[in-house]
């Protein structure tokens, strides 16, 4: 039997791309942290039409 998957979508901050690259912002390590331990995974992130991730996809079995 096919599995069922109910999805969500949280913004993220696109600076959090350049974070690495000499930015100050951090990712949203706490609260993937928090909606990982309520069993949801990170499926996809979603970009504008620049190309900057401006949310992420989350999914989890329903």
């Amino acid at each position: 039997m096919p599995s069922s998957y109910e999805f969500r979508t949280i913004e993220v901050d696109s600076s959090v791309m350049v974070a690495g690259l000499g930015g100050d912002v951090e990712p949203p390590v706490a609260r993937l942290n928090e909606l990982g331990a309520e069993g949801w995974d990170v499926a996809a992130p979603i970009t504008d039409k620049t190309g900057e991730t401006v949310s992420l996809l989350l999914r989890r079995e329903a």
